[in-house]
């Protein structure tokens, strides 16, 4: 049980990011010195930091929200020199540079849940003998960790890789929770007689083997008790990676990785520490961090602003800077991409209702951007909250989804181009205990399928 409550206690963090860093030992010999960290560190972090009310903070740009175009929201990531999350981010001094164009900062918000942000976890796991416990903690805490997921707007799939010496077997990302516990509900530890297992080589398939989703960001979770083979060793297990190399190619693709394992492995700080990511004792009780868990997601912010730009462009170039003119920090957000998932806020419907309003000014948006783009392809999902029977309420989502398909036809969109689905009250993104939360739940979705 206490496994089990310090593995959920680490992978929910792994968005708290407000936890107890470990310092490093040198335990790995094959470690670098910590010169050397410090001077990699440089060249591979290069996101730009600001002192900002008296603070050093960093800010990350994790996704854009074009829901309410032409208003669009920026969703960063804010954090500390030490990679604690602020609670709190002003409006003052920061301005948006959309493909070179400075725009005012309307409004910064802590993330909603409807915001939506994607993520990609691909659970990495050495499947040795002495991990059967660790591996039953994933198994018996998942399912907490993806309803704390849904409850901060996270758009969450899961996958999974196995490893020992070699790659065992690799998962590819599933939204469906009962899938993934499928999966490792099948894992039996076994082997595992020499000291390294092939931590790198698994960390490698994250980068070149996953199938993500282009919008999404990409998180690694690690579970280890062993320390890894790299390139040069000789005997069982093999990898062309070093630590250096496995930590570039990470960064590079945009992989962040949260290590739970031993501290006497200290080596898997640095790959954390090098790709904004964590590194975590897999045997600490956690209690001193208990209290933290209200802070969960603080870090996470919407800075929006209104474009100049008159239709919804295929990508945006987005920069934050300060009231210097420096960029803190800059990405290119596709927008017109496979999977992108749009929620309509003002199509929140009341319970049992599948009417809309005579005029949605989101849908209009969608429909000009339909009919700028002849190729795209959109899949409407309605949703319902838990009110009513199953049946009803799968038929209720089928009528929502349909009513937004006439909608968009009625303005000069093909039908073959529209796809719905409903989903009735089986994907919550919040608790149908609350009304809040019921509103939430009340929801259309639409996806590009096609371009």
């Amino acid at each position: 049980m206490i496994r089990a409550i310090v593995i959920l206690i680490a992978l929910t963090s792994v968005f708290t990011t407000s936890n107890i860093l470990l310092a490093q030992s040198d335990s790995i010999s094959d470690q670098p010195t910590a010169q050397d960290s410090s001077a990699k560190r440089k060249d591979l972090m290069r996101t730009a930091s600001v002192t900002y009310e008296k603070k050093d903070i960093k800010l990350t740009i994790q996704n854009v929200d074009i829901s309410n175009y032409p208003i669009v929201k920026v969703i960063v990531e804010a954090y500390n020199i030490y990679g604690q999350p602020l609670d709190t981010l002003y409006s003052e001094g920061l301005s948006v540079l959309e493909n070179g164009i400075e725009h005012q900062v309307i409004s910064v918000d802590k993330l909603s849940i409807n915001e939506r942000v994607p993520v990609d976890f691909i659970f990495v796991i050495d499947q040795t003998g002495s991990m059967q416990s660790y591996i039953d903690a994933v198994r018996q805490k998942v399912r907490d960790l993806t309803d704390f997921l849904k409850t901060r707007g996270i758009d969450y799939t899961l996958g999974l890789i196995l490893f020992s010496d070699e790659v065992d077997k690799i998962y590819q990302p599933t939204p469906d929770v009962n899938d993934f516990l499928g999966w490792i509900g099948r894992v039996k530890a076994k082997g595992g007689g020499d000291v390294k297992e092939n931590a790198l080589e698994a960390l490698k398939a994250t980068s070149k083997q996953i199938e993500y989703r282009p919008s999404a960001n990409k998180v690694a979770v690690l579970v280890t008790d062993a320390p890894y083979h790299q390139a040069g060793e000789t005997g069982v297990g093999s990898s062309d990676q070093t630590t250096e190399s496995i930590t570039k190619m990470l960064f590079d693709d945009q992989i962040r990785v949260f290590s739970i394992v031993p501290p006497r492995l200290s080596a898997y700080n640095y790959i954390s520490s090098n790709t904004r990511g964590n590194f975590y004792d897999i045997d600490y009780p956690f209690s001193t961090i208990l209290d933290n868990f209200s802070n969960q997601l603080t870090n996470l912010y919407a800075l929006k602003y209104r474009t100049e730009k008159p239709a919804i462009p295929d990508s945006i170039d987005i920069a934050i800077i300060n009231e210097r003119k420096e960029e803190l920090t800059k990405k290119t957000i596709p927008i017109v991409e496979l999977g992108r998932k749009l929620i309509i806020e003002n199509m929140l419907y009341q319970t049992g209702s599948s009417n809309l309003p005579d005029s949605v000014p989101e849908l209009e948006v969608l429909s000009q951007f339909m009919h700028n783009r002849k190729n795209v392809v959109v899949m409407i999902e309605g949703h319902t909250d838990a009110i009513g029977s199953e049946e009803t309420n799968n038929r209720l989502s089928k009528f929502r989804a349909e009513n937004v398909k006439s909608y968009l036809v009625k303005k000069g969109i093909s039908p073959k181009r529209i796809k719905t689905q409903g989903y009735g009250e089986s994907r919550p993104i919040a608790s149908n205990n609350t009304d809040f939360g019921r509103k939430l739940n009340r929801r259309t979705e639409i996806i590009i399928i096609a371009k």
